[in-house]
């Protein structure tokens, strides 16, 4: 990770370094079931993380999956319930519940060299949400802060890998607030995990919640990552 000493630290995460901590994440989510994964297109040989996950609005989750996400029971505090369930899960759901599927994925941006997060959304019949209704579903806490700078505006954009129409956090100050992140967790002298950072920081913007157990879990890796850091 090379940095700028212009004023503040300034950390740029090298494309290496990134899928270091993609994979050191993986393994994280691995051990507490949280389902993300790397992908490889065939074609091109690059990749990036991926999770796949549904959120029931309006309507009940059944009991037994109420049970599977003990770990994630803030959530069920909110108006929109998040559940980690399985296309065959969701059939189970009341048939009244507003169901919406949701794709996230971390690439990496060369022009920035920050990660990116792409994500689309759509409903069990198949029909994708417009950019008005993602907009909707994002908490009046982070549209205020959408509001004021470009990095977290949503637009859709097509996905370098895919050639798909994804949805897209715009990464042009990711460098900046991270550098903040950085500079605060390197004064504790204890190892970071870059994506686990990032993606807590941005991922509640488009509904994507981080488990609790990351932070009981990431203290207590050592990994290859933090030995090429120092």
């Amino acid at each position: 990770m090379s940095c700028s000493m212009a004023g503040e630290e300034e950390f740029f995460l090298e494309e290496k370094r990134f899928k270091q901590y993609c994979e050191e994440f993986v393994r994280y989510s691995e051990q507490i079931g949280d389902g993300w994964e790397w992908r490889t297109t065939k074609d091109l040989g690059d990749g990036y993380l991926s999770k796949t996950h549904f959120q029931v609005r309006n309507g009940d989750v059944p009991p037994d999956l109420e049970e599977k996400n003990n770990d994630n029971t803030e959530q069920t505090l909110l108006t929109r319930v998040e559940e980690s369930l399985d296309d065959s899960q969701v059939v189970g759901v009341c048939g009244t519940a507003e169901v919406i599927r949701y794709e996230y994925h971390v690439l990496y941006s060369s022009s920035y060299q920050v990660p990116v997060l792409y994500f689309r959304a759509c409903f069990l019949d198949g029909r994708p949400l417009t950019l008005d209704e993602i907009w909707k579903s994002v908490h009046a806490c982070y549209q205020a802060r959408l509001l004021e700078g470009p990095w977290d505006t949503i637009t859709q954009q097509e996905h370098p890998l895919l050639g798909q129409p994804f949805f897209v956090l715009h990464p042009c100050r990711t460098n900046e607030f991270m550098s903040a992140v950085l500079s605060a967790s390197r004064t504790q002298s204890s190892h970071t995990n870059y994506i686990l950072l990032w993606l807590s920081t941005v991922g509640p913007v488009v509904g994507l919640n981080l488990p609790l157990s990351y932070a009981k879990l990431a203290p207590e890796q050592n990994t290859n990552a933090d030995s090429v850091e120092r």
